[in-house]
């Protein structure tokens, strides 16, 4: 797992590379503005932000962070304000670890973060799917409302009839809906 962490000095980041073990695979330390902010987050598994950072205190590099990649992020900060940061960051769905922590809960903060990315994704990317056969149907109706129309078919003959255009063309049954509707100028 290649893992982005962001914080004020070397120390901090590389005693969180070493709290983290074998879960990191590779690591980017950055620890000044100027590398985060040019550094491509896309190309990370997850992101760690130990506040306060060199010249703020962090959240604006977090949101920004968010918005920039869709990795999980894990903000490390002081107990008696994780709280309020955890409020201050609920927009961006980033996780927020007290400090100090445990090695074992780092990790499995990191894991959890992770597999919760994964399944969003996959829930993003089902949504999709529906959206586009959703969409498929809608136009397929709407041609089978021409050719009901128009060549007096019942449904289930317009139905077939597109069905067998399908088939027989080896096209999907939409492309053959929209000649449909580009036919009867819909």
């Amino acid at each position: 797992m290649k893992v982005f962490i962001n914080a004020k000095n070397a120390e901090i980041c590389e005693n969180i590379l070493a709290a983290l073990g074998d879960s990191a695979d590779s690591a980017a330390l950055c620890f000044t503005d100027e590398q985060a902010e040019s550094e491509n987050l896309g190309d990370y598994d997850a992101i760690i932000v130990s506040t306060p950072l060199r010249s703020e205190f962090g959240l604006d590099f977090v949101a920004d962070a968010s918005k920039r990649s869709s990795a999980p992020i894990i903000v490390l900060a002081r107990a008696d304000i994780a709280e309020d940061v955890q409020k201050r960051l609920n927009f961006t769905g980033a996780f927020v670890l007290e400090k100090p922590f445990q090695k074992s809960v780092l990790r499995q903060t990191l894991k959890t973060a992770v597999i919760a990315k994964e399944n969003i994704n996959r829930l993003l990317n089902e949504k999709t799917e529906l959206s586009r056969q959703l969409d498929d149907v809608k136009v397929i109706d709407r041609a089978k409302f021409c050719l009901i129309q128009y060549l007096n078919l019942s449904e289930e003959q317009a139905h077939r009839h597109i069905q067998k255009l399908a088939m027989d063309t080896r096209r999907t049954q939409r492309d053959i809906a929209e000649d449909i509707l580009r036919t009867y100028s819909l």
